[in-house]
């Protein structure tokens, strides 16, 4: 960091150096604490290794939705990290990060789709999924390949339920 701010200073004349500033980093192999991170006068240095105004880095969160995906609770999810990461993260941070991943979702759900695929597979598999408690629910998968050869997960679906007629006439539209 120090080597990357001699060179925004060499490429910022007028500025200077002011200093550091202590900053806490939480990661998927612990907690990082009191990293020194250097600042300039004009506040125009950011480092290219911690994420800016991030406490949390990108392994981390995808470490939580896993969690969140299979199932965990948030209560859970915090126990886990405290006992196995020695990190404290609040339930309100653990939900934030699910509810990036619920836009990510939305915004690959809504994503536009080639006009054709040589070949389209639906299938549905059983998981356990948790709502108001655990049960074994169908999850409805088409996949698309490419000309090309390359797969594609064209949607999933959660109706609920087990696999049947009336799910896929739904899905499918018929």
């Amino acid at each position: 960091m120090l080597k990357r701010k001699e060179i925004y200073l060499e490429n910022n004349p007028p500025t200077k150096g002011n200093g550091f500033y202590e900053r806490d980093l939480k990661t998927a192999f612990g907690e990082l604490t009191a990293i020194r991170v250097p600042r300039t006068r004009d506040n125009g240095f950011k480092s290219a290794l911690l994420p800016y105004r991030k406490r949390i880095t990108e392994d981390l969160d995808a470490l939580i939705r896993a969690m969140l995906i299979s199932g965990m609770s948030t209560r859970k999810i915090a126990e886990v990290l405290k006992e196995l990461y020695e990190i404290k993260i609040s339930y309100a941070n653990i939900s934030r990060i699910s509810q990036v991943g619920i836009e990510e979702i939305q915004k690959w759900r809504s994503r536009p789709l080639m006009e054709e695929y040589a070949v389209v597979f639906l299938d549905a598999m059983v998981f356990p999924i948790k709502r108001d408690r655990v049960e074994n629910e169908s999850i409805y998968v088409a996949i698309g390949i490419t000309p090309e050869g390359r797969r594609e997960i064209l949607g999933y679906y959660l109706p609920g339920g087990m696999e049947s007629a009336y799910n896929w006439r739904e899905i499918l539209q018929i």
